[in-house]
């Protein structure tokens, strides 16, 4: 039962990401830039997450 939720979850985010990455077409006046804030965002909830543990463990 349990292995089934996890196909079940795996299967819904493919899909997902499929339908998502499928865009109807290109557009020319894009810019290329990466999406700074959100790397930004994640790496510092990845130094907080560590701060945390090595505080945790003291």
């Amino acid at each position: 039962m349990n292995n089934n939720k996890y196909v079940v979850l795996v299967i819904f985010i493919l899909i997902g990401t499929i339908a998502h990455a499928q865009a109807p077409g290109f557009v020319d006046d894009v810019e290329d830039t990466a999406p700074i804030p959100g790397l930004l965002l994640a790496v510092c909830a990845a130094i907080g997450i560590g701060v945390a543990k090595l505080r945790s463990k003291k």
